[in-house]
């Protein structure tokens, strides 16, 4: 097990330019954990280190740094040390980090690139944003149908020196389109003079360049894949996406999600880098929204004073009723959105869960008449049996409504082609905290005489 390296011991061997010290750090430790302290390090001393470690080790460090660090970086780095660190780079780790930097910057990355580099990030930039074009690299092994094993084999030992990975390889017919993969270990144990096109698998599922992120997210989780071929619309493959980037994916869709189902707009960073302003930015819109909607729920309750002045139990039972049909509706709107991206349900699947949720809802709803009818004789006994009964009534239908509701809305948010996370929550509250006061007002003024 070894022992672990602490930040002092560390910002002391750069400070004291402990140059063969600090490059078996480097090849000691692991290069995640060491860029967490070069992240605090001021810029002459993480400049240094560029400077004395190997490309290939400097070039990686690089992707693991923050945004901020990386662009602070760029902005120091001569044109020469650009170059020799985009040589080391693969070029969807390229693009990372270039999506995040200004305009300038990003001139500056591309002036010092190679001929070759300068292209190759040009065609990867000009895909839409967040698409399989964008998060593709072009490093990888391509075998023709032709091929022997004999010759696969050299084709990989060429390409494979920079190739992103050589455990999937993809085959290839004269026009570049795909037609197989097969992996390397089954090339390796077939006989030399086998054909390529004789072993490979021609049932090769793959991606459009064009494709959303989320699409090839939920292909690499359908399927369990580590590699995923990206073709263009003639099917000639284009480049391949690997796990490690789909783990990124997922992180910000999951992250993105929980901003819109919080009634956020979604931002990008972390909490500590977003500024006050992005934050505010963030969040009003939703809350001015929400706030005006609310002026229904008001009107309703206006509606209705004379009810509660008669019977003032009434108003004490507003909130409660209102928190449960919030609730209720989005557990509903939750588990919903979360089959829609795992199971891949559709528009098509409405009759279905609005039976489902129609079932669930009868069994909660029976269940919380019971427990509330219970707990308003316990600590109400004086409010009155009936009076018990409406309140614990419109708690059974509002649940009814509100799984109802709350299962329906992302379904519908798809016909009209909107995220359903954002039909999640805050939306879902409002809408079944104005039908829960209808329903309670109704059978209160229907069942107590008013």
């Amino acid at each position: 097990m070894k022992n672990k390296l602490h930040k002092k011991v560390f910002k002391a061997l750069i400070e004291g330019r402990k140059f063969q010290e600090i490059r078996d750090v480097f090849n000691y430790y692991n290069l995640v954990d060491l860029a967490v302290m070069v992240e605090e390090l001021q810029l002459e001393h993480t400049l240094l280190l560029f400077k004395i470690l190997k490309r290939e080790i400097s070039a990686e460090m690089f992707t693991y740094l923050s945004s901020s660090k990386q662009e602070e970086l760029i902005n120091a780095f001569t044109s020469p040390e650009i170059k020799g660190m985009l040589e080391n780079l693969y070029s969807d780790d390229i693009i990372d980090f270039i999506e995040e930097l200004p305009s300038n910057l990003v001139k500056k990355i591309i002036q010092a690139a190679s001929e070759d580099q300068r292209t190759e990030i040009n065609l990867l930039l000009s895909y839409p944003e967040d698409s399989a074009g964008s998060m593709m690299t072009t490093e990888f092994v391509e075998l023709k149908e032709s091929d022997t094993v004999k010759r696969a084999i050299s084709r990989i030992k060429t390409q494979g020196k920079v190739a992103e990975t050589i455990t999937n390889c993809y085959v290839v017919d004269q026009n570049r389109v795909l037609v197989g993969s097969i992996r390397l270990r089954e090339i390796l144990f077939a006989n030399e003079d086998e054909l390529i096109s004789e072993l490979m698998d021609t049932d090769v599922i793959s991606v459009m360049t064009n494709d959303d992120q989320e699409v090839v997210a939920n292909v690499f989780k359908k399927y369990d894949f580590s590699v995923l071929p990206v073709v263009n619309d003639e099917e000639r493959l284009i480049g391949i996406i690997t796990a490690d980037d789909i783990i990124d994916v997922l992180y910000e869709e999951t992250t993105e999600d929980i901003q819109k189902m919080a009634a956020i707009m979604p931002t990008e960073g972390s909490y500590i880098e977003t500024s006050i302003l992005d934050m505010a930015k963030s969040r009003i819109t939703w809350l001015i929204v929400l706030m005006v909607s609310a002026t229904f729920t008001g009107f309703i309750i206006q509606g209705y004073e004379s009810t509660l002045a008669l019977i003032p139990a009434l108003a004490a039972s507003m909130p409660m009723i209102m928190s449960t049909a919030g609730n209720a509706g989005s557990q509903s709107s939750i588990m919903v959105i979360r089959g829609i991206s795992v199971d891949d349900m559709t528009i098509k699947d409405i009759g279905l869960v609005a039976w489902k949720e129609l079932q669930v809802g009868l069994v909660i709803g029976i269940l919380m008449f019971v427990v509330n009818v219970l707990r308003l004789l316990i600590f109400t006994p004086d409010v009155g049996l009936m009076t018990d009964l409406v309140i614990s009534g419109t708690v059974f239908v509002t649940i009814l409504m509100a799984k109802i509701t709350g299962g329906l809305l992302p379904l519908v948010a798809l016909i009209f082609k909107q995220d359903p996370a954002a039909m999640a929550s805050p939306l879902i509250t409002t809408i079944v905290d104005a039908l829960a006061l209808i329903v309670y007002f109704n059978l209160a003024m229907h069942f107590l005489a008013l």
